[in-house]
């Protein structure tokens, strides 16, 4: 059911501090340290295809994986015209990170790309810095897939847990194959112009562990004495866009399910296991932030509930196709305000030996009316990664913003 498009991870190192002189390396130090590093990435992440081995094989097509061990690319670069203090935080650098077979928008290059279910690019610079970047075919695996694997690339790299899970495939726990769901071609054409399109701008913001602790204090409610960063965070994101756009009040979370089964599914359960929650704040209710967290926690709370049971939880998992054709379709009608993707708690900021990195870029540009939430370096806080229309929309609702945080916080 995903999209035929490569979902990227991208991580920024910088170069480890010298035992002495003037703080800094030499060209030919940064380069055998680099080196050296190189020959740890490769045979670490040969070690863990081992375990995630239908990345080491070739798709055949739609819905196959031929698991042929013939392993993965592995492209090295270098970074000639870019320093690496000028690419952390810096959205449109990221882009020329990826893998040469890989567009900007996800979609593959060379038509052959496809072929592969990773492809893995190591871009070095002349300080000692490193990008490491990954990409993983999207029908082969979803976000969470991504982001365990990158873990365990670094475990394996780092020598310190050679006892990790076998991988488990998620169709093991899913219902018999269904046929597959296809988009019409002409809902392709309005996806494309929709949430592709030029004039779209994408920002990151970076709310503090303050921030959040404020706007948690704001958004408690008797229906939802506790809310957590993510529902806190989301819902300001929210009111603000309905302000920007006079749109829609409808707030589409795209959930990981896997612990959502009872019993829940293994995080090593790899392909994708992603499915639709709508918040919808009806017209008679407040914009205030406890109304909002309460409109989310509300849809989180009756998705959960569809997998608790045998017979629900197949009917759910059954129809999750047919709910993301239905989202897209409204989406493009102006019925969904905003779209958020919550990649807070995984382990994005993951050490390969030579510690953790600047920066972690999940998608250099995501698609319009998309917000991408991941946690950031400093402990406790949100990057936001927000997509909107277009400029105008972008400056109003950056406004809004600012007046929401101006009695209690500030975002960067």
């Amino acid at each position: 059911m995903a999209i035929p498009l490569f979902a990227p991870l991208a991580l920024f190192y910088p170069p480890p501090s010298p035992n002495g002189g003037d703080g800094s390396y030499s060209y030919e130090q940064a380069r055998s340290f680099n080196s050296s590093r190189l020959l740890v990435l490769k045979k670490s992440l040969s070690e863990t295809l081992a375990r995630y081995y239908p990345f080491a094989g070739r798709i055949k097509g739609d819905n196959s994986i031929e698991c042929n061990d013939e392993g993965a690319p592995f492209y090295e670069a270098f970074a000639h015209n870019y320093e690496l203090e000028n690419v952390v935080r810096n959205l449109d650098a990221t882009k020329d990170f990826l893998p040469n077979t890989v567009a900007e928008d996800g979609s593959s290059v060379f038509h052959n790309s496809t072929l592969y279910p990773l492809l893995v690019q190591v871009t070095l610079f002349k300080c000692g810095g490193m990008a490491i970047c990954m990409c993983v075919f999207h029908k082969a695996g979803d976000g969470a897939t991504l982001y365990t694997l990158a873990n365990d690339w670094a475990i394996t790299a780092r020598g310190s847990c050679p006892d990790l899970p076998e991988l488990v495939a998620a169709a093991k726990f899913l219902p018999p194959l269904i046929p597959y769901v296809s988009n019409e071609p002409t809902l392709q054409f309005q996806f494309t112009n929709f949430f592709c399109n030029e004039q779209r701008v994408s920002k990151l913001f970076t709310f503090d562990a303050s921030t959040i602790a404020s706007l948690k204090v704001k958004a408690v409610s008797d229906d939802v004495p506790v809310p957590t960063r993510v529902e806190a965070v989301s819902a300001l994101i929210w009111k603000c866009v309905i302000t920007a756009t006079s749109g829609s009040s409808k707030l589409a979370n795209l959930v990981n399910i896997r612990r959502r089964f009872v019993p829940p599914l293994p995080d090593h359960c790899v392909g994708n296991a992603v499915a639709v929650a709508t918040a919808c704040k009806g017209d008679k209710d407040g914009s205030d932030l406890a109304t909002l967290v309460n409109c989310i926690r509300k849809s989180l709370s009756q998705l959960s509930f569809k997998y608790v049971e045998k017979q629900s939880r197949d009917e759910a998992i059954l129809a999750i196709p047919y709910d993301f054709m239905e989202l897209t379709e409204r989406q493009i009608r102006g019925e969904i305000a905003i779209q958020v993707s919550s990649l807070c708690g995984y382990k994005l900021y993951v050490d390969f030996g030579w510690g953790k990195p600047s920066w972690v870029s999940p998608n250099p540009r995501i698609m319009t009316n998309n917000v991408r939430l991941m946690d950031s370096k400093d402990r406790g806080g949100i990057d936001a990664w927000i997509c909107l229309k277009d400029k105008d929309t972008m400056s109003i609702f950056q406004q809004e913003l600012k007046l929401q945080l101006l009695p209690f916080g500030s975002v960067n």
